[in-house]
């Protein structure tokens, strides 16, 4: 069995807390939006950014030969996921846009 080691640097806990709350608020807009209208890529960008989200936290948390890299394209995608709600007015939709601009910035700090 593969022991599986924790990220030590303080923006790297910092990252993976980001990104697994950052997972979760999109779930919770997906599942909101389930039965509304949208006019943009909200709700897809939610399933997408919970996924990256999750990819994330779990490469941080091994310290993964990519991790950088995967944050870079986390943060990207949760910047886009953060454009597309924050157009709505739903109270899901603008937690969702500010969990994923926090998520963005933690990414952006560790892939820098």
């Amino acid at each position: 069995m593969r022991r599986i080691v924790m990220a030590t640097t303080s923006s790297s806990k910092d990252c993976i807390q980001a990104c697994a709350e950052c997972a979760a608020t999109c779930l919770e807009c997906l599942v909101e939006m389930l039965n509304k209208d949208s006019n943009n890529d909200c709700p897809k960008c939610c399933l997408e950014c919970a996924a990256i989200c999750r990819l994330c936290a779990d490469a941080m948390a091994m310290n993964g030969k990519y991790s950088q890299q995967i944050c870079r394209l986390c943060a990207e995608v949760c910047n886009w996921c953060a454009e597309q709600c924050e157009v709505h007015d739903h109270d899901h939709c603008k937690k969702c846009a500010e969990s994923c601009r926090r998520c963005a910035k933690a990414c952006q700090s560790v892939a820098a």
